[in-house]
């Protein structure tokens, strides 16, 4: 009777493990909330709190069963390799703690891997699962066409167009990525699915995931789609699976039909565009964008600068060719990357100022740079494997629907190849567990098989679920934890930018003793106390930001409080550094202004000082800075009259600049286009740096009255 109670409730539990592994996966792509700096960093805690319940729910389920089946796959060692060469990267890590954030990650997507193969029992529960991701993703396309047609609100000041379509993702290129890599799988999924208003409800799906893909306007999604598209009819053509759509020929020539009317409906050329009042003019048509894409990318630097990000990742490459800079590593060294770059032949052809890239907008690229030589061949390895795996089955399995699954998903997984080609889905939670997914539908016991297996028996059994349920409770204290502290760092950053520092300081400690690598909230406290007049403290949160979050601006704010705080050597170092890394136009030349002339009045040479800042504003007419400690070395010989005439000067200067600046700003709310983020956070600062600066001249105007 004992027993019989026991598999009940260890059957009850699986299935509950089941039901909340579907909402875990229909969640996370449109989960957001707005309290958070990016989207992304909602969907990722999502993620590690959801996973963290299902091992939860699996070890408890341990416990009530006196033995347990595990289905390892045949990937089980190829997946280890993968985290092997990850935790080898390691010990060249800048920082342990930000590269362990992307370890974690690495472990929990393996976690969900094995949770949704030891999970799913049937075709069935396969259906679902992918319906699941499907609805999510319609949901996902409608938020975003609302936005595309200026219904609901999308960035701020930008009102209509693909660029607006940031929906649930915060990009539109995102949205596009994710909704490419299961175009195909769900079409395929619309042909297995037997009742008729399932399949009736999964078209209006995919009707409106293709008018979204098509308003989103990427020429990556398009080719990711492209692919997969090739890759699907290639397959079933090799394989002779035209029997297992056999009967639903009928079907899948109306899908075929109305998907094609769809995207003939949605292009900007197309009527529903005229209805809605969206000018066709102001888009170019899919196959304009796919013809126009090579040049556009070269013409426009957009390639280039890709270039460069992926020649930096070769720089890191040559440094540690083995075991890679570290896992999740590339954004903490791209600096000082950028440096030895630009010192190579090669480098000194890109004569352009190339600003700190995150991602290298290439995954491929990327995971080379961080996890070295060894990394690649455990890739290889595991990618090997699957493709066999894949590609034995489809040759000798007797059951057609069970090889059109596996050409559909692996259709769906090129799709996401294609796409990393060109962007970075491997670092966006959504396009992540797409990923995932696929490959675990693919290892499920209806399809590649449950082989090889692992059972589990009293001790073991026991170890195994108190080891899950410690790893869950121990991920979900820091990922929660982490949660609250880019919380706090996003309203910290708000009562900054609104000169609130003693709320913004507050804010931002918060989020320093709640995050687990809180480089930028070091950055802004570096900032308030700055403004609040504690230079020693400020200049110590500067230090810490280097270590986790290394920005040109960190550079320029010690060397400032070094001359402040009477250290002009110190300074200098700092200027160099700042120097032979490269720094924007704006930044350089306010470096150059501090080593030629600041540093030298800081050690008391005026001589100096006043020859190179008569040079100084000869080259750089433009810079109102150069007239201010002008008409300061001016004041200090009693010449006051000199004195004001500099000072009325830079007030001039700072006039022109802000022009300048409010002309760029109205150009891009005029472009309708979305801006780049950080050109927008320069052109503040910039702006609210001249304010400052006004204001001081115009007192010291006034004094002299």
């Amino acid at each position: 009777m004992k027993r019989a109670t026991a598999r009940v409730r260890s059957v009850s539990l699986s299935r509950l493990r089941f039901w909340f592994l579907v909402t875990i996966v229909f969640a996370i792509p449109i989960v957001i909330y707005l309290p958070n700096t990016e989207y992304g960093y909602t969907k990722s805690t999502l993620f590690y709190l959801g996973v963290s319940l299902l091992l939860a729910l699996w070890a408890v389920e341990l416990f009530f069963r006196s033995q347990i089946e595990i289905s390892v796959t045949r990937l089980a060692w190829p997946a280890l390799g993968v985290l092997g060469a990850a935790a080898l990267s390691l010990v060249n890590a800048e920082n342990l703690a930000l590269s362990l954030i992307s370890f974690v990650g690495l472990i929990y997507f393996g976690l969900l891997g094995l949770l949704i193969v030891n999970t799913i029992e049937s075709e069935r529960d396969m259906k679902i699962l992918l319906s699941a991701l499907l609805l999510s993703a319609s949901i996902a396309s409608v938020y975003g066409l609302l936005q595309y047609y200026g219904k609901v609100p999308g960035p701020p000041g930008f009102l209509g167009g693909s660029l607006a379509m940031i929906s649930t993702f915060g990009n539109p290129n995102y949205l596009a990525g994710f909704l490419a890599h299961l175009l195909v799988p769900g079409i395929a999924l619309s042909v297995m699915i037997e009742n008729r208003w399932a399949r009736l409800a999964l078209l209006i799906v995919l009707i409106a995931m293709t008018a979204a893909l098509v308003a989103a306007n990427s020429v990556g999604a398009y080719l990711a789609v492209l692919f997969s598209v090739i890759f699907f009819f290639g397959g079933m053509m090799i394989f002779r699976l035209r029997s297992a759509i056999a009967g639903q020929r009928r079907w899948v020539l109306a899908v075929v039909i109305l998907l094609a009317i769809t995207v003939w409906l949605q292009s900007p050329p197309g009527p529903l565009n005229a209805l809605l009042g969206r000018a066709a003019t102001l888009e170019p048509t899919p196959i304009e964008r796919v013809v126009q894409f090579f040049q556009r990318l070269w013409e426009e630097n957009s390639g280039i600068a890709r270039s460069w990000n992926w020649w930096i990742a070769y720089e890191m490459l040559k440094a540690h060719p083995f075991v890679g800079v570290g896992l999740g590593d590339y954004k903490v060294e791209f600096l000082e990357y950028k440096a030895r770059f630009k010192e190579t032949p090669l480098g000194q052809h890109y004569n352009f100022y190339l600003p700190r890239a995150i991602q290298a907008h290439n995954d491929y690229v990327q995971l080379i740079a961080e996890l070295g030589l060894i990394g690649l061949l455990a890739i290889g390895f595991f990618a090997g494997t699957l493709i066999r795996s894949a590609h034995a089955f489809v040759r000798s399995s007797a059951s057609p629907q069970a090889r059109l699954w596996v050409v559909a998903l692996s259709a769906g997984i090129v799709a996401f190849l294609i796409d990393a080609s060109v962007s970075f889905p491997l670092h966006l939670p959504a396009s992540e567990l797409n990923l995932v997914l696929f490959i675990s539908l693919l290892c499920a016991r209806s399809l590649l098989g449950p082989e090889p297996t692992v059972t589990l028996r009293s001790s073991a059994k026991i170890t195994v679920g108190a080891t899950m349920l410690a790893l869950a409770l121990v991920v979900c204290f820091f990922a929660y934890r982490d949660w609250q502290a880019d919380i706090a760092l996003d309203e910290g950053e708000a009562e900054m930018n609104s000169f609130r520092y003693e709320t913004a300081r507050i804010a931002l400690e918060r989020s320093v003793a709640l995050g687990i690598a809180p480089g930028k909230a070091f950055y802004y406290l570096g900032v308030v106390y700055t403004e609040r007049g504690e230079l020693q403290r400020a200049r110590d949160y500067f230090e810490r930001s280097l270590k986790t979050y290394p920005t040109e601006n960190a550079y320029i704010q010690l060397a400032d409080l070094s001359l402040r705080l009477g250290e002009p050597q110190r300074a200098q170092e700092h200027l160099k550094t700042l120097l032979r890394l490269d720094p924007e136009p704006t930044l350089r030349l306010e470096a150059e202004f501090m080593q030629r002339v600041l540093v030298p009045l800081s050690q008391g040479d005026r001589t100096l000082a006043w020859a190179e800042l008569a040079k100084f504003l000869q080259e750089h007419p433009d810079y109102p800075r150069g007239y201010l400690a002008l008409g300061m070395l001016h004041l200090e010989r009693g010449e006051r009259e000199a004195a004001r005439a500099e000072f009325e000067r830079g007030l001039a200067v700072i006039a022109q600049l802000k022009q300048k600046i409010l002309q760029r700003l109205d150009q891009i709310q005029r472009s309708r286009r979305l801006a780049d983020p950080d050109e927008l956070t320069q052109l503040r600062a910039r702006a609210a740096a001249l304010a400052q600066m006004e204001g001081q001249l115009k007192e010291l105007i006034a004094q002299l009255r």
